[in-house]
């Protein structure tokens, strides 16, 4: 049963969020970056014009990694987070399919929290089927844009 210290945290975690870099950093991830392998997620790492999108890639998930840890642990009632809290299955969405490969570039614990909170999610496997459904629509809207 989740506690008025867990509602504090809830907010904390939301308030967080907020900031001004990480808003940056969630915003490139979820509604600019539309990575097909992890050869994608690589070319950040070397893309020399646009040095911000390697920083916004390594916030954004670090920072639900980091939450997720918190969760996995205990220290957030992991119900009450379910209940309030749907983003990180976006991010997570977005890289599992080449998590692997990822994981042999940046190191076995990449989004090791995060994986382990996405596996306790009832729901998991509709939602993000949904939001990849979403991201193929939204990287085609993208690319059509793009070419205007």
């Amino acid at each position: 049963m989740a506690t008025p210290q867990d509602a504090e945290l809830i907010i904390k975690i939301y308030e967080l969020r907020q900031e001004k870099v990480l808003r940056k950093a969630r915003k490139f991830v979820i509604s600019e970056f539309f990575p097909k392998s992890a050869d994608d997620v690589k070319a950040l790492f070397l893309d020399r014009e646009h040095p911000e999108h390697n920083a916004y890639f390594r916030q954004a998930t670090t920072y639900w990694d980091m939450v997720a840890a918190l969760v996995n642990h205990g220290t957030v009632d992991r119900d009450l987070f379910f209940a309030t809290n749907g983003e990180f299955l976006a991010i997570w969405a977005k890289f599992d399919d080449f998590i692997g490969e990822l994981r042999e570039f940046l190191g076995p614990q990449t989004m090791a929290n995060l994986e382990k909170l996405v596996a306790a999610h009832p729901e998991r496997e509709k939602r993000i089927a949904t939001m990849k459904e979403r991201f193929k629509i939204l990287a085609a809207i993208r690319a059509e844009n793009e070419k205007k």
